[in-house]
């Protein structure tokens, strides 16, 4: 899942128009492996532009890519079956949890058809996060262009971000979305064989209101839900 983020990164890059690709084209993308963070984050640690994603979101993503891909072959309702595992067993700061076995049908886990179908939602899942963070450096909202390409950590991050209030700048959030989503549809259409779609974004949309309606706000506390209003 990991590598998986980088190579959509990469197109995402690359379907850019080249002053904007100019200035996001060597920006490194840091895995933030903390125990239960749920969160996408585009910062500017001593000048060097920096964008993070976080283990927790890619399991999440990945989960609900298998889940869809499910219900679109077999007609089975998985995802708001693992939606409400979520609510019901997930712990601030703690792993995500997973499905228990017997969750995922063993025959259908291997169906080609199936497998072929998550891989396309879960590209088109990370391509709306990551094309979102990456239009906050284009777009001007970190402060960070032009960046010098040193290598960054979570830790970096980290210290970025612990001496900042969350503040929702509606106007720049909105128009990452904007960018983001033309950004994915336009990579997504330079692809050989299967284009992605707004289909990943509204997924990862119906999730984060689907905890926020079936969950008191207080009960998951998860970080992309604060900083993505």
């Amino acid at each position: 899942m990991r590598e998986r983020s980088k190579q959509v990164l990469g197109e995402l890059v690359a379907a850019l128009a080249d002053n904007e690709r100019s200035m996001v084209q060597n920006i490194p993308l840091v895995v933030d492996d903390t125990p239960g963070e749920v969160n996408a984050y585009a910062a500017c640690s001593g000048g060097n532009a920096a964008m993070a994603i976080t283990d927790g979101l890619l399991e999440i993503q990945a989960q609900m890519a298998q889940c869809r891909a499910n219900d679109e072959i077999f007609g089975t309702n998985k995802l708001d079956g693992y939606i409400q595992l979520i609510v019901k067993h997930q712990k601030p700061k703690q792993p995500i949890v997973r499905p228990a076995a017997g969750f995922y049908d063993p025959a259908q886990q291997v169906d080609g058809r199936k497998v072929k179908r998550q891989h396309e939602i879960f590209d088109e899942e990370l391509a709306f996060v990551l094309g979102h963070e990456l239009a906050h450096h284009y777009r001007g909202h970190t402060g960070c262009v032009y960046n010098s390409p040193l290598p960054i950590t979570p830790q970096d991050l980290n210290r970025v971000l612990s001496g900042a209030v969350p503040i929702f700048n509606q106007p720049n959030e909105i128009e990452s979305d904007t960018q983001g989503t033309y950004n994915l549809l336009n990579a997504g259409a330079r692809r050989q064989g299967y284009h992605w779609t707004e289909n990943g974004a509204m997924l990862t949309l119906y999730f984060f209101e689907s905890l926020k309606t079936m969950s008191p706000a207080e009960s998951i506390l998860f970080a992309f839900e604060l900083s993505h209003p």
